[in-house]
């Protein structure tokens, strides 16, 4: 495997003010001791705190010059970019509404997952999806250089598509379910690692029940946080449609759980 430094993070912001839940995020990263890097354009977005303890640079990488972040296609470009970061030289991605409690391991390779429902009209036979909330590659890693080329657009109607950002990452998951890829999968955690609450309790973990909640529908009981457990997603795009307060439930959910 090449050497590339673990010890450092890195991570996209653009176009919007970070909340107190990408704030406390980072500030974990810090804690831990990590190098954390965000890449901003705009620094006059981030608070002197986070200027200050992180290393900021421009989202503008040296593949694609006129990459361009367009305002009703964020969250399509920030999964795109991610990877052709992650190709260019390898590294850490890590979401910015994921609190980590623990450092991650020192693995050459990370790939993250969620669970999938067990029941209802959407049950799945798998008991977890990949996702790419921690993502850690080595340099043009083959598997990452094949991602980026089945997600970039080869068409300008592709680039102009209003498809949904998970129409993209589904490609990437299918890639992981091929015989090519295969081998990749021993490097997938299991969702309690990274994503121990489901996006279906996105609003209760803000929640003073929320707890009871998860525990009987899941039994899984996150309060008590197990060896594997070094982190929680906490799902900031979903809550922040849901909840109307957000403030003083994020308050709330970092004072009781991320003290």
């Amino acid at each position: 495997m090449v050497i590339f430094n673990k010890n450092e993070i890195f991570t996209l912001w653009v176009k919007n003010r970070p909340t107190n839940i990408q704030i406390r995020c980072w500030r974990s990263w810090v804690n831990l001791g990590y190098k954390v890097t965000i890449y901003c354009d705009d620094t006059s977005l981030l608070p002197d705190e986070i200027n200050s303890k992180c290393i900021i640079k421009s989202p503008l990488l040296n593949s694609s010059p006129s990459f361009e972040f367009k305002e009703d296609k964020i969250l399509q470009c920030a999964d795109l970019w991610r990877f052709i970061r992650l190709k260019e030289l390898g590294g850490t991605w890590v979401d910015s509404d994921l609190y980590l409690f623990n450092r991650l391991p020192h693995d050459d390779i990370i790939i993250s997952s969620e669970h999938t429902p067990q029941s209802g009209g959407r049950k799945t036979k798998n008991p977890l999806r990949p996702n790419i909330g921690v993502l850690r590659f080595p340099p043009n890693d083959p598997f990452v250089v094949d991602v980026v080329e089945k997600l970039l657009p080869t068409t300008k109607a592709d680039e102009n598509a209003n498809s949904h950002q998970t129409s993209k990452m589904l490609k990437f998951v299918k890639l992981l379910q091929g015989k090519k890829w295969e081998k990749y999968n021993e490097f997938v955690a299991t969702p309690d690692v990274y994503c121990p609450i489901p996006y279906q309790f996105a609003k209760e973990i803000y929640e003073m029940d929320w707890m009871d909640i998860y525990k009987k529908k899941y039994n899984l009981d996150f309060y008590n946080k197990t060896e594997k457990t070094l982190g929680v997603h906490l799902w900031a795009n979903i809550v922040r449609n849901k909840i109307i307060n957000i403030h003083g439930h994020t308050e709330s959910f970092f004072h009781h759980h991320c003290a």
